[in-house]
């Protein structure tokens, strides 16, 4: 099993999205965060089998590091 990492952000209308950062083109969206949370693994299985589908290489997890910079 992998694990890809994820990065959330909070809309100003309280509403949740995410993108994996080693997974290009899958944006994730959700009403709260425990349901982003929830839908997720299915999200990435789902992209990752249409990869496979598709005869498209699997990237690899990779790690991602937050820094805030502040401006």
């Amino acid at each position: 099993m992998s694990s890809y990492p994820i990065i959330l952000e909070r809309a100003d209308d309280g509403s949740w999205s995410a993108m994996a950062p080693n997974l290009p083109g899958l944006v994730l969206a959700a009403d709260s965060r425990d349901e982003l949370l929830a839908g997720a693994p299915a999200a990435i299985a789902d992209y990752i089998e249409t990869l496979r589908d598709e005869q498209l290489p699997i990237p690899e997890p990779g790690e991602v590091e937050l820094i805030r910079v502040a401006v």
